[in-house]
């Protein structure tokens, strides 16, 4: 398969396919950029409910170390959450691109097979082609046998009633 050289969610123009292949274009994803961090505008909801309730414990008591090790325990489960928030991106982002390879090789394979029906149907068109020919002159050779037939049989006649005409001409057939 050949690497794309810029992204493009679809490689082939979905206008050159009849609907029956189902590709609406007002239903396909726009393109999709990852770079591998969060974005830090993005407010998560799940940060955000951590983040009330630091604070909410934070005001409640700001020496204790239960605070503390609840704050940190916070922390790992945040740092847990935003690991598999990335993950998960990045396992989606994996997954369009696979979507998108097949994409572009069924494309390929349509194009492919598109041609491959047009040139059959060339060649088709031209055997058909030669067929007619080819029965036309079956046809008129069948003509010409008959005729070569018949003239073979008069001349077969002809040299008989020749030899016939021969014999009566003949010194020994006019004894009268």
């Amino acid at each position: 398969m050949e690497p794309l050289s810029e992204y493009h969610p679809f490689p082939c123009s979905l206008m050159q396919f009849p609907d029956q292949f189902g590709f609406a274009a007002s239903i396909l994803p726009a393109p999709y950029s990852f770079n591998g961090f969060p974005d830090p505008l993005i407010q998560h909801p799940v940060r955000s409910q951590i983040q009330e309730v630091s604070a909410k414990s934070t005001c409640f008591s700001s020496n204790s170390t239960s605070d503390e090790a609840d704050d940190q325990q916070l922390s790992i489960i945040d740092e847990r959450k935003q690991r598999r928030m990335i993950s998960n991106r990045e396992s989606a982002r994996r997954s369009r691109m696979r979507k998108q390879d097949h994409l572009y090789e069924l494309c390929s394979q349509v194009k492919f097979l598109i041609n491959e029906n047009r040139q059959l149907a060339d060649k088709l068109s031209r055997v058909s082609e030669s067929l007619d020919q080819v029965a036309r002159e079956n046809g008129q050779l069948r003509e010409e046998t008959v005729e070569l037939k018949q003239m073979i049989t008069e001349l077969q006649l002809n040299k008989a009633f020749s030899s016939l005409a021969q014999l009566d001409d003949h010194p020994c057939n006019n004894l009268a």
